[in-house]
């Protein structure tokens, strides 16, 4: 899947997902004014001075034996993460431990810390103070009123949790997600967590979520895999948010044997990892040997054997999905007519004399507006298929008709899920929620289903991940989640079909023209 997307805020319901060309909001219509405030950025520059000063002094601070104890609450200055907000936040008191880089401290937190800052909230400040010095009742009434306030925040719902639970013995479970790169895609993962958080305790079983901001650089997502490795009290990873991180940080959760569950990652490099001592990588999104596959399939069964085919060699997520697309064609009794890479040149040029019957639009998010010129070019002269990353709304707000019966490969579709997930997402929420909300949810899914096979209690610290990734690989296991059913294969890509998607007009979206399922 991509790994950057920009989206507005609407300032009446709180929707992320609108596009920055948007005019108006998506679900609720609200005219949408875009910000011209340079608070994140500022905010942005001050995180990387302090971590700059902070170098090398260990990790320790959140990598302790009783995680949901918290270490002593020292007050920071505006030079943190938090700088430009106006606020002062707690961190916690570093253990040094040499060798360990000390910057993931920073970066993790079970609600002692706010990892969110692009707003500014009081109660959230305040909550985090006071679960860093142990007061839980307090704690969960300041992250209440911050809930309250801002519905659709999920960092408020996972901390008011967490501090709910308080001392009781409880399961750890890390979410790693690219906060510091981009807080809205963070959100969107972190609302999957938080509402499969919910229900669970809400069932009888305590869960604890510890949240990681790896910026969506691969080096810092290392680091907090390394971090989490060594904390007994996380016996489950979901994530990270993109392909790139996931691939750094798999490597080090296979050797640590931490079961780890990708919600988006999709590159076909992460088959690639090795698994010796046991399979502790898996992922709940189809990988794109599976959505290469269905694509180039679905094209043969419309007769075209001889498309063009765009894409973005600078990519992994786009030249593994260009691989897996063009091999299946090869292989099954058509031929690529031409590749053409959108990072070059004038891709839309290449569509004169092709003698291509096709056009398959493979971009990465970097690529996506010349993938758009080429189908505005095409304008239905040609039949169009698009991967997954044209799964988003400013693809119909900039093709509009020219998308006109395009088929997009997708993960999930609103209309496609498992009815009492998107019921309750949207009355939890306040609105509907995308795909990387419903893949990080089947992502806990999974690692729930895993830890009743096992029989792990809190507590049950190596032994305990260990019985959850044998319940992970073992032949039959299957976990129930947005997506339906989910079982892995043995390289730990998921066992599934992908759901193939027609843009036709519609009012759904707002923009004209809707995705619709295809029968």
């Amino acid at each position: 899947m991509t790994d950057s997307f920009n989206h507005v805020t609407c300032p009446k319901c709180g929707y992320e997902e609108n596009t920055t060309t948007a005019q108006k909001c998506e679900i609720c219509g609200q005219p949408l004014k875009k910000s011209k405030s340079i608070a994140p950025l500022i905010a942005g520059v001050g995180a990387l001075i302090f971590l700059a000063a902070l170098g090398f002094t260990g990790y320790n601070a959140f990598v302790r034996k009783d995680a949901p104890q918290t270490p002593t609450a020292v007050p920071t200055t505006p030079t943190d993460a938090n700088a430009g907000t106006g606020t002062t936040t707690t961190t916690a008191t570093p253990t040094n431990t040499p060798g360990q880089p000390a910057d993931v401290a920073n970066a993790l937190s079970w609600g002692d810390r706010i990892l969110f800052t692009d707003t500014s909230n009081a109660d959230m400040q305040a909550g985090a103070a006071a679960y860093a010095s142990g007061d839980y009742a307090t704690a969960a009434a300041r992250f209440d009123a911050a809930r309250k306030a801002v519905r659709n925040d999920p960092e408020a719902l996972i901390y008011l949790n967490n501090a709910r639970i308080g001392a009781t013995p409880a399961l750890g479970i890390a979410a790693v997600v690219p906060i510091g790169d981009n807080p809205n895609t963070a959100r969107e993962l972190l609302r999957g967590v938080a509402q499969a958080q919910d229900e669970a305790i809400k069932a009888g079983t305590p869960v604890k979520v510890l949240i990681a901001d790896d910026g969506n650089d691969a080096g810092q997502a290392a680091a907090i895999a390394n971090a989490l490795v060594q904390d007994p009290n996380v016996v489950g990873v979901i994530g990270h948010g993109t392909s790139t991180t996931t691939l750094a940080a798999a490597p080090v959760y296979q050797q640590g044997q931490l079961p780890m569950i990708s919600p988006t990652s999709t590159t076909t490099e992460l088959a690639t990892v090795p698994r010796e001592g046991g399979n502790f990588v898996f992922r709940v999104i189809p990988s794109d040997q599976f959505t290469g596959t269905t694509l180039a399939r679905h094209m043969l069964t419309l007769g075209k054997t001889k498309p063009i085919v765009f894409y973005n060699s600078q990519s992994s997520y786009s030249k593994s999905l260009q691989d897996a697309f063009s091999t299946t064609v090869g292989l099954e009794g058509g031929q690529v007519a031409k590749l053409v890479d959108l990072s070059q040149g004038n891709p839309t040029a290449e569509l004169q004399d092709s003698g291509a019957d096709a056009i398959v639009l493979l971009p990465d998010s970097a690529t996506f507006d010349a993938a758009i010129a080429v189908a505005q070019l095409n304008n239905g002269q040609l039949p169009v298929l698009a991967g997954d990353a044209f799964y988003r709304i400013d693809a119909l707000e900039k093709g509009g008709a020219s998308l006109t019966g395009t088929v997009v490969t997708v993960p999930w579709h609103p209309l496609k899920s498992t009815p009492p997930f998107a019921q309750t997402s949207s009355s939890l929420w306040g609105g509907d929620v995308n795909w990387r909300t419903a893949l990080s949810y089947d992502a806990f899914q999974v690692l729930s289903s895993a830890r009743t096979v096992g029989n792990v209690a809190p507590g049950s610290d190596t032994s305990g991940r260990t019985a959850i990734g044998q319940a992970l690989a073992a032949q039959g296991f299957s976990a129930n989640g947005s997506t339906g059913a989910i079982s892995f294969l043995p390289s730990g890509d998921r066992n599934t079909t992908v759901l193939l998607v027609e843009v036709k007009p519609g009012t759904r979206s707002g923009t004209g023209y809707d995705f619709v399922p295809l029968p």
